[in-house]
């Protein structure tokens, strides 16, 4: 699959069970390294679902680890949510690297500054066009339990 934002190569990853009832129900989601860019294709061929351009900080989670040091909050990478380990914006790699349930924000005097960086080249790749609610996603078929984007 293509990505409708930057034009690159999207990967497929795998696809879990929904967590909570109001999850929906994803047969394929699709992830692009370049831009990180989201596609999820529900069991309809007409259910699709393509999250908005966030900016920086409103994008990232913070990454946990007792391998971390505590005075410098880290991004997690979600690139490597679906391998055997987790990474940092900056390139840390670690088994026990994880999501937080909080957001890493980049103006913050302990954040990393490899991550800022990492953070700014990735959000530069999103086109201008593509921010501000422009990234289209067809509207779901009658009955469907997927909310329009």
């Amino acid at each position: 699959m293509t990505c409708d934002v930057c034009g690159h190569r999207m990967r497929q990853v795998p696809v879990t069970e929904p967590r909570a009832a109001w999850d929906l129900p994803v047969k394929e989601r699709w992830f692009c390294p370049w831009c990180y860019a989201w596609t999820e294709l529900g069991h309809d061929p007409r259910e699709v679902s393509r999250p908005q351009y966030q900016p920086v900080h409103e994008r990232w989670e913070r990454a946990e680890s007792p391998e971390l040091p505590e005075d410098v909050a880290h991004a997690y990478d979600t690139a490597h949510a679906y391998t055997d380990s987790g990474a940092t914006l900056c390139g840390l790699v670690h088994e026990d690297i994880s999501v937080s349930p909080y957001f890493w924000l980049p103006d913050r005097d302990n954040a990393c500054d490899a991550c800022k960086e990492t953070a700014a080249v990735i959000d530069r790749r999103w086109p201008p066009e593509m921010r501000d609610g422009n990234r289209v996603s067809p509207p779901p078929p009658p009955g469907s339990s997927w909310p329009p984007f």
